[in-house]
């Protein structure tokens, strides 16, 4: 039987309180996917010099999602690591920069006024962790060591991870360009590790896509079949939102910078549901 609407699911959440014990309803993630689930980012780029002495992030790659960088103001580059080689490419306003998983990315950010909208495959996905930093291989291949440097509590944090991943990031970066059978041999190696840390995630990364970005596909899937049959009710479920104002709300302290989301993660458990 074919949806008229992609689902929506009430959950109850236990509230102590003055009150007493209560439930109260509240919705999943569905409710605020942005179309085709994305997420949707600005961010200002950190302005600290790394261990190298250039302003950058913290280099990463994702182990799921594509992501898209258009430039909003400023200049700067990005580097970009991958099984082909390496690549540095200029930044400037309306530039767009779009890349697959397993490629490796750096922010620099010379001038200190790098500001991008970042477009993230399967929205939400990305914030629970398909993530991996260019840490140095003995924190890596420690799972319990990983989890800890990349916590952050503040930007010293935040910067202090960001060098970790630099470290990690050069000689790689170092050995593609000089070497690129070695340096495929050492993101290779470098996969190999992410994966390990990644296994324990893999459950939950289905459910958000299935919550997210798949049910938006079969939303739409769902209306060409309702056209095929002469059916146009849907429509009146349409809705439109006008105050998504990221600047409004809290910063937070992401990989590459100082982050304005569109749809503020803390809001969801691990789960995916909205408790806020």
């Amino acid at each position: 039987m074919l949806s008229l609407f992609p689902a929506v699911y009430p959950i109850k959440i236990l509230c102590l309180g003055n009150g007493g014990m209560r439930f109260i309803e509240k919705m999943d993630m569905r409710q605020f996917s942005l179309p085709a689930g994305v997420g949707l980012t600005h961010m200002k780029v950190y302005t600290e010099p790394g261990p190298d002495g250039i302003p950058s992030s913290s280099p990463h790659t994702h182990a799921v999602c594509s992501e898209i960088y258009f430039v909003v103001a400023g200049e700067g580059a990005v580097e970009l690591l991958g099984a082909e080689g390496y690549q540095r490419i200029a930044l400037q306003p309306n530039k767009v920069v779009f890349f697959r998983p397993g490629v490796v990315h750096r922010l620099e950010n010379p001038n200190k006024n790098l500001e991008i909208l970042v477009i993230m495959q399967n929205g939400g996905l990305p914030e629970r962790g398909d993530f991996i930093l260019t840490l140095p291989p003995d924190v890596l291949q420690d799972e319990d060591a990983y989890h800890r440097c990349s916590r952050v509590t503040d930007l010293t944090t935040a910067l202090a991870r960001r060098d970790l991943a630099v470290q990690g990031f050069l000689p790689i970066r170092d050995a593609m360009r000089d070497d690129p059978a070695r340096g495929r041999e050492l993101l290779h190696q470098f996969y190999r590790d992410a994966r390990n840390v990644l296994t324990s995630k893999v459950d939950g990364f289905e459910w958000v896509m299935k919550s997210g970005a798949q049910a938006e596909l079969k939303s739409n899937l769902d209306a060409i079949d309702f056209l095929r049959l002469g059916r146009t009710e849907y429509l009146q479920r349409g809705a439109h939102w006008t105050e998504l104002d990221a600047m409004q709300k809290p910063e937070r302290l992401g990989m590459c910078g100082h982050l304005h989301p569109y749809a503020l993660d803390e809001q969801f458990l691990a789960e995916g549901r909205k408790v806020a």
